[in-house]
């Protein structure tokens, strides 16, 4: 069984359809590779750039050492959905994967950078709120995992 998939984000969604779609996702997930879902506190300064930097940093501290580190940003590099999967199969070898979604104010690119590997990927060049976003995660991964068991829904 491939390694651990750690899906990490700002602050959880409140209740509602968000909470709902990410929800579904995760449990289909879950049926393929052990998942964790952690979610950091959200900064509470006042400066965008500060939050920012802060929430990055707090992400970045609750990935597992050996985890590789994908953070999902509009300044990385986009990826249509076969080339995801193939990267998620290869992240997913041996120690797992940690998938990091940021809060409304996105990650700071100069934190990722200072931490060392960190595989930056670009959801599109639209903004998306970050609750969106991760459903589109959690969709992509979900498409990923059930194309390679050659399930129905990986060719939609």
């Amino acid at each position: 069984m491939p390694g651990p998939l750690i899906v990490l984000t700002v602050g959880r969604a409140p209740r509602g359809p968000w909470r709902e779609i990410q929800d579904d996702y995760a449990g289909r997930i879950a049926r393929h590779v052990r998942l964790e879902r952690r979610a950091v506190r959200p900064s509470r300064a006042r400066s965008a750039a500060v939050r920012r930097r802060e929430e990055t940093r707090a992400l970045l501290a609750a990935v597992p050492e050996r985890a590789t580190r994908v953070a999902f940003d509009a300044t990385g590099t986009a990826v249509d959905s076969p080339r995801f999967a193939r990267r998620l199969a290869d992240w997913l070898t041996g120690r797992g994967a940690a998938l990091i979604v940021g809060g409304p104010d996105g990650l700071d690119r100069e934190e990722l950078e200072a931490a060392g590997p960190v595989e930056v990927v670009s959801l599109g060049r639209v903004t998306l709120p970050h609750e969106l976003a991760l459903v589109v995660v959690l969709e992509q991964v979900y498409r990923a995992l059930a194309a390679a068991e050659n399930h129905p829904y990986g060719r939609h």
